[in-house]
């Protein structure tokens, strides 16, 4: 394995364990109080979220790239559904929020993402960025629902090219990365706009190391609603510097 492939795959590491890493801490962490996790519905279907992270790492692995792009789909309606439920909803019990899941899914497409709150997003103009971005990724990874003419030619022309299918090239790599990176970085947001601040303001204070999502331009919002922590207040001006700096997407 070259430098450059061995470097992106690294990444992809990066990426499945920060989410991972949210996901388990705020499962953890929301239960520090007198709240348990299962009254939150977002949380209590984060299993289905560790499945497609788990999914993704093997198909990736086994260069299953549209399958692949199948899993982030299914995660991305999921978590936007979750969201809803759990802002719409939240004192539900969870028998009742599941009958509510069940009518959202008769909606095979995402339009509910236009009635999600982003309490921790403090800019109109982001958040409807982020809805919209959401919707252009959404419309992306639908392309892979079914099998088309034009995903057959491409591994005509990958076996043509004398490429196996089970391995992924530097560019392929690096393209799905992107995807995944998106989809989870904005699979996080929803989880964070889902839960309690102090949940959040735990997990983002003192600032995660090595954590991908500092890239996203959404997550930087996020992060900016815990400047009051008296534990920046030293370092405050560089942090915005830094913060400014890390944004990639």
């Amino acid at each position: 394995m070259n430098e450059e492939l061995e470097l992106e795959w690294k990444t992809h590491k990066q990426i499945t364990q920060s989410f991972f890493d949210t996901l388990l801490f705020s499962i953890f962490n929301y239960s520090r109080g007198p709240m348990n996790w299962r009254d939150n519905f977002f949380l209590r279907v984060s299993d289905e979220f560790i499945e497609t992270l788990t999914a993704i790492e093997k198909l990736m692995e086994n260069g299953f790239r549209n399958q692949c792009r199948r899993e982030l789909r299914f995660g991305l309606e999921t978590a936007i559904k979750a969201a809803f439920i759990n802002q719409s909803n939240p004192k539900s019990s969870f028998e009742d929020q599941l009958i509510i899941y069940r009518k959202l899914l008769k909606d095979p497409g995402i339009t509910v993402i236009s009635r999600v709150s982003f309490p921790l997003i403090n800019d109109k103009l982001l958040v409807e960025e982020f809805k919209t971005e959401i919707r252009q990724m959404y419309g992306v990874l639908s392309n892979y629902i079914h099998t088309t003419p034009e995903q057959l030619m491409e591994k005509i022309t990958l076996a043509k090219d004398g490429k196996p299918f089970e391995k992924l090239g530097l560019s392929e790599l690096k393209i799905l990365n992107g995807e995944v990176g998106r989809v989870f970085s904005y699979i996080c947001v929803l989880l964070f706009n889902s839960m309690p601040q102090f949940v959040v303001g735990d997990f983002m204070e003192p600032r995660p190391k090595e954590w991908y999502f500092h890239k996203s331009k959404f997550i930087a919002k996020v992060d900016e609603e815990f400047d009051y922590k008296h534990e920046r207040q030293a370092t405050l001006a560089e942090l915005k510097v830094r913060r400014t700096k890390e944004i990639e997407f």
